[in-house]
């Protein structure tokens, strides 16, 4: 099932045909049919990118590396760390 990353302070939204989705918390992911997806995707709001039910692409490698001091794992090719500016350790 397709995704949706809701707009923050939105807890939902109700479809023409009286499905209704609701999220656990406002500007949280709901799952939608697909069905309901394309109707977001061809919508007023896919169109202007407001709402999105195409999902997102991520990617992860096998190694990591670690800030020592906030303690973030990140990429293996980041060796200074992006929120303190220390270097970082392999992982």
């Amino acid at each position: 099932m397709p995704k949706v990353q809701l707009p923050p302070g939105c807890y939902g939204f109700d479809c023409k045909d009286g499905t209704k989705y609701t999220a656990r918390k406002p500007g949280g992911t709901i799952e939608v049919s697909d069905q309901h997806a394309k109707s977001i995707n061809e919508g007023q709001f896919g169109d202007t990118g407001l709402v999105s039910a195409k999902g997102a692409l991520s990617f992860g490698t096998r190694k990591g590396r670690l800030c020592p001091s906030c303690n973030t794992i990140w990429n293996v090719w980041t060796k200074v760390c992006h929120k303190c500016d220390v270097e970082t350790t392999e992982v």
